[in-house]
């Protein structure tokens, strides 16, 4: 490791401990103890987990659990200020994104060394393009349990009726037009979340690597938010504003996918841009009003990549803290919460994940609820195509720039090119600190 990432590294880590308000109030573990910490989650899966720890629990009367959680939006900044301060969960359960910095920087152990027998009886039971969101550098890293994929878009049935829209579109122009028709007095046809949470850039995201573009390239460690597979995704959102299909600019830039899901399932919205969790969250009572389609490609994609069909990432992904060396009670842990108790719980109800399990897709739930997903899922077509959300050293750098720059764009202060032109630069420089260039 460089002295300048070294050093960068240390004043992220002090920065986060002097922000977060939790460190203060952090113990040390004691003999036979096990802290977890889970970040973020839908409000039926932060009830869920506390549940299931009580069953965990009950079973384990010898390990003394000490479960937290906290909003999924503070994580990195949290668990580098705990690791810092040597005050880190024993598991975290974060974003399977934050892997290779997590690993980078010698925060997490390889769970593959822990036990190989169990990772292997792990891997035979999940899906392999699931279960690779978990790995880095041919080994497991993170256990996931579930995926969200992106990028949908979430419709209306009776506003499609209405609008005499009989099939979703198929391409950009397609949408551009389709979000024209159904807008009207009160109604626009389309909303997207343009927030800086991370969530809302992973839904732009998404998009642009369905167009062929990257935010970085591994192999030359050039940040590429200013490809034109961005740029043009970019400015698909200026165009659908620009259209007079979309509510106006500061709805999206100041309520991210959550309130604006809300929104939608009011009624304010003919369609919106969402992950694969959709609409379910919000409106499972209302389930039959709407229905999601995978977010077109444009009719000719433009980036300098292969295009994508969906990005994925496991954003309840079990990781292990690199000093935690009490393996009993760790892999107690990861065993109860990779049994089919657990498992099985998700992409069901208005827990509208993309479950990890094999055995989740063949219960007769997941088929009421998702015909059409498991029906893709059988014919093989479901994940084909499908990579994990960009993960990288230096994601967390790149993607504050890019996010940035879907303000500027969505705000009208800057072309989506210019938008992207700054990023880039600005993120450059910072890649090129972190990596030592």
């Amino acid at each position: 490791m460089s002295i300048k990432r070294r050093e960068f590294i240390k004043k992220s880590a002090t920065a986060a401990a002097i922000t977060s308000p939790f460190i203060l109030s952090s113990k040390v573990n004691a003999s036979n103890s096990l802290k977890v910490w889970k970040f973020g989650g839908t409000a039926r899966e932060t009830e869920y987990w506390p549940v299931r720890n009580k069953v965990f629990s009950k079973n384990n009367p010898s390990i003394n659990l000490n479960y937290q959680y906290f909003y999924g939006q503070i994580r990195r900044n949290k668990i580098m200020a705990g690791f810092q301060t040597k005050k880190l969960a024993d598991i975290i359960i974060a974003f399977g994104q934050d892997i290779p910095e997590f690993e980078g920087f010698g925060m997490i152990q390889s769970i593959s060394n822990i036990d190989k027998s169990a990772t292997q009886s792990w891997k035979n039971k999940i899906v392999p393009e699931i279960w690779n969101t978990g790995v880095h550098n041919n080994e497991l890293f993170g256990i996931p349990t579930y995926v969200d994929m992106f990028s949908f878009i979430t419709y209306n049935k009776k506003a499609f009726e209405e609008g005499g829209i009989k099939e979703p579109p198929k391409n950009w122009d397609e949408l551009r037009e389709v979000a024209k028709k159904l807008t009207k007095p009160g109604r626009p046809g389309i909303a997207f979340p343009a927030t800086t949470t991370v969530l809302d850039g992973t839904i732009w995201e998404g998009i642009a690597y369905s167009n062929g573009g990257r935010i970085f390239d591994e192999n030359t460690k050039k940040v590429k938010l200013n490809d034109s597979g961005c740029v043009d995704a970019l400015q698909l959102y200026v165009d659908l504003i620009k259209d007079g299909s979309t509510p106006d600019p500061g709805v999206m830039l100041e309520n991210r996918f959550a309130p604006l899901a809300n929104q939608f399932i009011g009624g304010n919205y003919a369609m919106i841009m969402l992950p694969s969790f959709s609409y379910v969250p919000w409106a499972f009572d209302k389930r039959d009003q709407f229905s999601d389609f995978l977010f077109p490609r444009p009719s000719k994609v433009t980036g300098s990549y292969d295009p994508v069909a969906t990005l994925m990432d496991p954003t309840a992904c079990l990781m292990v803290n690199s000093r935690s060396k009490n393996y009993e009670e760790i892999m107690a842990y990861l065993k109860f919460w990779t049994n089919d108790d657990q498992l099985k719980f998700w992409g069901t109800k208005e827990m509208a994940r993309i479950p990890a399990s094999k055995n989740a897709w063949k219960s007769n739930e997941m088929r009421d609820l998702w015909p059409n997903r498991v029906n893709a899922y059988n014919d093989g077509s479901l994940f084909n195509g499908s990579t994990p959300a960009p993960r990288f050293i230096g994601v967390t750098q790149i993607e504050q720039y890019m996010r940035t720059a879907i303000q500027k764009a969505v705000g009208g202060k800057m072309s989506a090119s210019d938008a992207l032109n700054e990023a880039n630069d600005n993120a450059q420089e910072q890649i090129d600190v972190l990596l030592g260039g």
